[in-house]
């Protein structure tokens, strides 16, 4: 077959898979478009802390971020928003952080009100990284860890639309800055497991903080 031939042939596939299928032709061809409704959806009261002035930041846990998760917490079939915040070096050593988290009831119709203290989540303070959602304990109900530095958290849904810390009778508070997590049944007998991830040996009362005279 001469060049020109194969040409041809090329061409007349590419055509064919058009009229086959413009449906998909069409959607591959346009860029996903994303419109920032954060206001319009009622969550942009939350305000992620993490340390204090931008132009002061000293120390390396003041530049991390935190974590969010979509779950069902009160099973009416509509996602809700849990949101992790930070806090800064003076509110910690002070007030032992910052409220740690946000909670976020969804409607289903794109709309969410903050039940934080309703849900029983507004008192539990600290520095908050990562968050990771799993029903621990097969009751049916989505649970929520939180890791964070000096101490994490474990959220246990009562199936009432509040949730109660119990990270420290479960053994998993930590004590450490703990970053990542993830629940998964390693040894396959039915009950998840809980794996965390350290981060940095950093305690804040035995470091100097960064000194940018030095720079």
């Amino acid at each position: 077959m001469r060049p020109c031939g194969l040409a041809a042939l090329i061409a007349g596939v590419v055509l064919g898979f058009w009229r086959l299928f413009p449906a998909h032709a069409a959607s591959t061809a346009r860029a996903p478009v994303f419109v920032d409704v954060t206001s319009a959806a009622g969550v942009a009261s939350f305000r992620n802390v993490q340390g204090g002035d931008p132009d002061a930041k000293r120390h390396i846990i003041e530049v991390m971020g935190g974590g969010a998760a979509f779950l069902d917490y009160d099973k009416d079939g509509n996602l809700d928003i849990l949101l992790v915040r930070g806090s800064t070096i003076e509110r910690f050593q002070r007030e032992k952080g910052d409220p740690v988290c946000a909670l976020f009831r969804g409607d289903g119709r794109g709309h969410f009100a903050d039940v934080t203290r309703q849900a029983g989540l507004g008192g539990a303070r600290g520095w908050g990284m990562g968050v990771v959602i799993a029903d621990y304990d097969n009751d049916g109900w989505e649970d929520i860890y939180i890791t964070g530095y000096g101490r994490n958290f474990l959220f246990h849904n009562r199936g009432d639309r509040t949730f109660e810390d119990v990270a420290q009778a479960a053994g998993v508070q930590g004590g450490l800055w703990s970053t990542g997590a993830a629940f998964a049944d390693f040894n396959r007998d039915g009950r998840l497991d809980l794996y965390v991830a350290n981060y940095l040996d950093y305690p804040l009362d035995r470091l100097r903080p960064r000194d940018d005279s030095c720079n």
